[in-house]
């Protein structure tokens, strides 16, 4: 397969997570101010994309740094959001934990998914075992996130048991579950693709629709 349509598939994928994982978590948790639907959104995206670190094609690399790109975008719009619209983010994450925990709990996610690179596709950074692990790691770092970064990781699993392919869930078990009922790169995936995107749209609206018609005394604030 010639390289940049290999390199459009893994995008395209991506994409597909992407949209469909966030739509899923404000569907799932409708966050009811502005400060929790950022956080919500940014963990769901990247809960999303953080399976696929274990991609072994040629274009593995440009992979893993579009995920390590989300991440930290998804970081610093969080960061951003807080100093100009005072969500109360920051207030609420010196109450519920540390910056220890966070330099702690980032190092741990950094040692599981660096290890869980080295296993094959949909295998261990696919399975319910990671989900746990992963969860229990952000909890760690920040329990705020931990809703919106399992909706979207666990939205990535069961998209990708639909696949041809099979997903060894119950990792280390050398079992694979498929569905086999569409291509990652197909109809239904481009399809999904963009009705994430448009309910994603659709429920961000009605949700800030609501906090700015609710009275400001009314708020529950973060």
């Amino acid at each position: 397969m010639p390289e940049f349509i290999h390199r459009g598939l893994i995008i395209m994928t991506g994409k597909t997570h992407l949209t469909a994982g966030t739509a899923a978590a404000l569907c799932l948790l409708r966050p009811d101010s502005p400060g929790k639907w950022v956080v919500c959104t940014a963990a769901a995206a990247v809960g999303a994309v953080i399976c696929d670190v274990d991609v072994s094609t040629s274009d593995s690399r440009e992979t893993l740094n579009q995920i390590t790109a989300l991440t930290l975008l998804s970081v610093l719009a969080v960061c951003l959001a807080e100093f100009w619209f005072h969500l109360g983010i920051l207030r609420n994450f010196n109450r519920e934990s540390s910056w220890f925990r966070l330099i702690s709990g980032f190092l741990a996610l950094l040692v599981l998914c660096s290890w869980g690179k080295t296993r094959p596709h949909r295998s261990f950074m696919h399975s319910l075992p990671c989900l746990v692990l992963l969860s229990g790691i952000i909890g760690y770092i920040y329990p705020a996130l931990v809703p919106g970064f399992f909706i979207g990781m666990g939205s990535h699993i069961v998209l990708d048991l639909l696949n041809y392919k099979g997903v060894r869930l119950l990792y280390p078990l050398k079992f694979k579950l498929s569905f086999s009922l569409c291509s990652s790169h197909g109809l239904v995936n481009r399809m999904i693709a963009k009705c994430g995107a448009g309910i994603f749209s659709l429920v961000s609206f009605i949700l800030f629709l609501s906090y700015v018609l609710t009275p400001l005394a009314a708020r529950k604030g973060f």
